[in-house]
This record gives structure tokens, sequence and C-alpha cells, in this order.
């Protein structure tokens, strides 16, 4: 007999669309943490393989350059671990987390760079043994996922490896599967801004005219600084999704035991702000390519043919003739027509331009000025001498253009996203009660998410002023549901019945007994009332009120 398949077994390519969606919704704190955490791991692993690779003293600076290489790694993990928790976060629709406590942070920092530290030595012999490589992957990102909500709610470190240690037995084939998907993406993406280098630098020197370091030495394209720049560049663009989709594994695998991936259902109703993920895309274009066939030149006269008879006014003519061809006519510089001809408005967007150009190249002075004091004693050439005269080859310069290049590029994603963030439109208002949609209690299609608590309330207290204790309890009863819903413990649906609600309240407020016994009551007694059409005494209302007091107090506890 098959077995059942479970409600969170999704497929290899679902999981990862989950992921992608998961990432486009996240909040703009959460991309902080993963660029501020990732870059400057990814300038110092530059400067230090350019360092360590070219320079010839670099044994001198290898313990302060490695010491320096292993915090910035620590610091990665422990940003890591946060931006894992607003993903985390996100899918359980919890926005108001428990703050954590100092001993928390101490104890998530030693955690992560204790166990990540092996990270370096376990990977390599799980894969050269191949066969427990995908349990070894697996476990360092369920403790970078698991971590900060571990800790939060005051775990230790040997738990947590624990509870890592049991999500890596969760569909473990599927984790081999979703290995094989991100390496092929991962190859993709270097692949894509491996090859997007290259063609930069070739439309560089077409627009410019400036040889570049991979113009000037075509092999330095397959150079180890080239494939280390693109390669963290890959990692700083494509770990996102490396992280999200272990972060749905993890929520996936406790939620068989705690139901919470019955959240995930109500993400599409949720009012969180949606930061769109910034995809830094590389320019795809060719070069222009010269024409392949060519006009042959007209040939001179047969008096011109020998040398002794050629005449310079004669030949500056057929030279003239030949360059008004179609062929060379794109070679040639643009003439300016004389000022007269032009007129004021030529004029005047002439002044704008040169306006424009001395700007942006005040601007272009400021930024280089601000790069150079920024690298200066940091990225210096080891080969140059004492006049500030470079004696080795470009690979230095290279190297530093590549960082310069990925410090503008983080820089303006994160101006990008603080601006987002400013421009976000206000929650609109609540509308008031003469916008609020006219409710007939004894309709059965009235469902709490039409009104908010105090609405329902307000409307239970007109139904007692008029006598109709029934509608009264029925209003109450909405009410009670109302306050659940906006607690994210229950998901209010019409066709959900109120056993549904009494199960769904057991799984996700299975540490509060007081609660579960108050909500059960009241459906107990609303079900006599309403379906057994038993008459409602004042006696019986005011019960029911003070049950109904007692669930808003016991859901806002955190």
């Amino acid at each position: 007999m098959r077995k059942p398949r479970h409600r969170s077994d999704q497929s290899l390519l679902h999981l990862v669309e989950q992921a992608t969606e998961l990432l486009r919704r996240v909040d703009t704190s959460a991309w902080v943490w993963w660029f501020g955490g990732t870059a400057p791991l990814i300038c110092i692993a530059l400067h230090f393989w350019t360092d360590m690779s070219r320079a010839a003293d670099a044994w001198n600076r290898l313990p302060g350059a490695a010491l320096l290489l292993a915090l910035a790694y620590g610091w990665m993990k422990v940003a890591h671990a946060w931006f894992c928790d607003h993903l985390l976060r996100h899918l359980r629709g919890d926005q108001l987390p428990k703050r954590m406590p100092l001993r928390g942070h101490l104890r998530l920092i030693s955690s992560q760079a204790l166990i990540h530290s092996t990270t370096a030595w376990v990977l390599p012999l799980s894969l050269a043994a191949l066969l427990p490589f995908g349990w070894a992957y697996a476990f360092y990102h369920n403790v970078t996922v698991l971590a900060v909500d571990h800790f939060r709610h005051g775990g230790r470190a040997r738990d947590l490896i624990g509870a890592a240690l049991r999500q890596t037995r969760y569909r473990q084939g599927s984790n081999h599967g979703l290995m094989i998907v991100l390496l092929v993406f991962g190859l993709m993406l270097w692949m894509n801004g491996w090859l997007g280098v290259l063609q930069i630098s070739m439309l560089l020197k077409s627009f410019t005219g400036d040889e570049n370091a991979i113009t000037r030495n075509p092999w330095s394209f397959f150079s180890s600084t080239t494939i280390a720049t693109t390669v963290l560049a890959a990692y700083l663009l494509g770990g996102p999704l490396v992280k999200a989709v272990y972060t749905l594994r993890c929520f996936y695998g406790q939620s068989r035991k705690n139901g919470e991936d019955l959240m995930v259902a109500f993400r599409a109703t949720a009012a969180n702000p949606a930061v769109l993920l910034i995809v830094i895309a590389g320019m795809s274009c060719m070069a222009p390519s010269q024409a392949s066939g060519q006009q042959p030149m007209p040939a001179a006269p047969a008096e011109q043919a020998s040398p002794d008879n050629l005449d310079s006014a004669v030949l500056d003519q057929n030279i003239r003739q030949v360059l008004q061809q179609s062929d060379y006519q794109w070679r040639l510089p643009r003439g300016e027509r004389p000022p007269e001809e032009r007129g004021w408005l030529a004029g005047f967007m002439d002044g704008v331009r040169q306006w424009l150009g001395e700007v942006m190249k005040s601007i272009g002075s400021a930024i280089e000025r601000w790069m150079k004091d920024l690298f200066k004693g940091w990225l210096d050439d080891p080969m140059k001498g004492g006049k500030g005269e470079v004696k080795g080859t470009p690979w230095a310069d290279f190297s530093q253009m590549a960082l310069k290049i990925l410090l503008i590029v983080l820089g303006l994603v994160l101006a990008v996203l603080l601006l987002r963030q400013w421009l976000k439109s206000p929650p609109k208002p609540v509308q008031g009660a003469a916008a609020l949609p006219a409710i007939n209690l004894d309709s059965d299609n009235v469902v709490a998410t039409l009104l908010p608590e105090n609405e329902w309330l307000k409307l239970a207290q007109e139904k007692i002023d008029t006598g109709d204790f029934r509608l009264a309890m029925r209003a109450l009863f909405l009410a009670t549901l109302a306050h659940l819903g906006e607690r994210r413990l229950l998901g209010i649906g019409k066709s959900k019945s109120n056993g549904d609600y009494v199960r769904e309240l057991a799984r996700r407020a299975r540490d509060r007994d007081a609660l579960r016994q108050s909500f059960g009551d009241s459906v107990r007694v609303f079900d006599w009332a309403w379906y057994g059409l038993h008459d409602v005494n004042r006696e019986t209302l005011d019960q029911f009120r003070d049950n109904h007091q007692r669930i808003t107090t016991d859901g806002s506890a955190r």
C-alpha cells in the first residue's frame, strides 16, 4: 500500500518557487542583515586572496589577515542567522517576536563561531566520502536557520545541535535533489557573471577607448582573481535562495509536530510589508563587429600609379572621396555646425550638457578620492617602488577595480532598499462606522472577518439594549473569533466549523491551557444556544461575556 503524502511534502520545484516568493515578500531589515553580513567578508576575502597570491612579503601579514578573515566569517554567520530568522518569522506571521536576552546573544555568537568553524574540514571530508555530504550540508544550514529562535526562548547550544541533526532526517531524498537544483542554479549564476566581466571589459574599451587588465592580457580572464571575484559575487546573489529553501525545510519539518504550516495558507491575507528582492543583472551585449565585406578602393589614375608621379593635392582629394563612402562614415568624428546656424535652443542644451559633465566629473573625482582614502594602506600594491610607480603586473589594479565596483553596487542596493522603505505608503486608516457593511446576524453567511473585534462588541451591546440576547451572544462569539484571528491563533474561514476552530487552537496554543479551556466553553455554550435553539437569559449572556474577557486576556498574553 502506498504511503499517504504529507501536506508539507512539496515537490522540489514547488519548494524553490515558494522560497523565491518568500524572498520577494520579506521586509527590508532582513536584506540589511544579509548584505551587511556578507559584503564585509567578500571584500576581505578578495583582498586576502590577491594579497596572499601576489605579494612577495605576504607571509609577514598572514596571521593578522587570517584573523580578520575569520572574524568576518563569524560575523557573516551571525548575520545569516538573523536573516533566516526574519524569513522564519514571516512564514509564521510573527511580527512581534519575543526579545532575546543578553545571554541569548552571547550563545548565538559563540555557537555560530564554534559550529561553523568546523565547516572547512567537515564538508571536504564528507564530500570525499560522498555519502554523508548531503546530511552535513543540511546540518550547517539547519544550525543557521534555527539558531535565533532557539536562543530567544532560552535554549542551549547542545540542544541546537540536536535539533539540527533531527532536522537532517526530514525528507532526505528531497534534500539531495535540492542540492542538485541549487548547484545548477549557482553554476549558471556564476557563468553569467564570469562572462559578463568579459563583455563589460570589451564594452568599456569600445566606448571609452581605454585599455583595461583583461583587454591588455586576455589570459587574465582565466586568472584566479577573476574567478574568485565572480564566485563570491554569485554567492552574494544566490545565497539568499539557498537560505530560503532550508528555512522552508525547517519550517515544514517542525510543522509535522506543531502544525505551524497551516499559517502558510493565510499569508495572502496578512498585511505584512513586502520588499522586492534586488536582483543585479549584468549587461549582455555584443561588441560591434566590423563589416565583413568592404568595397574596394577606386583605382588611381594611370598617370598617378607610379610613386614618382604622386601629387599631394590629388592624393588628398582621392582620400576624401574614399572617406565619403558609407563604410567609413561611422568612423569619422561628427562635425559641429557654426554657432550662428545652431540657434538658441542648441546653445542652451550645450550649456546644460557641459554643466552636467562638470557635475558628474566632480562627483567622480570625489568618489575616486574617497575610494583612495578607503583603500589607502590596505590595497596598496606590494610591488610599488619608493616613488609610487608600479613595477609589477596589472593584477593589483584589476583587483582594486573589482572591489570598487562591488562596493558601489552594494551601496546602490542598500540605498534603493532604504529609499523604498522610506517611500512606503502608510497603512490606510480604518474606516468609520458609517463605512462598515450592514450585518445580518441571523444569516449563516456571516464571517468574523467582516468586522473588527470592537465593532462586534458594539453590535452585541446594541442587541443587549434591545433585549435580543440570542443575537447578542452570536455577536460576542464572532468578536471572540475576530480577536483570535487578529492574534494569528485562528485562521478564519467561511467553510470551517466550530469544531475545526477548537482543534486548530489546540495545535497553535498547545502550551496555553487556560485559553483552550475558555474557548472550548464558549463554543459549547454557543452551540447549545444557537444550534440547539435554547433560550438565552441575561445570566447566561453575562457568563458568556465574562468568558470572552478571559479569552481576550489569555489571547493577548505572549
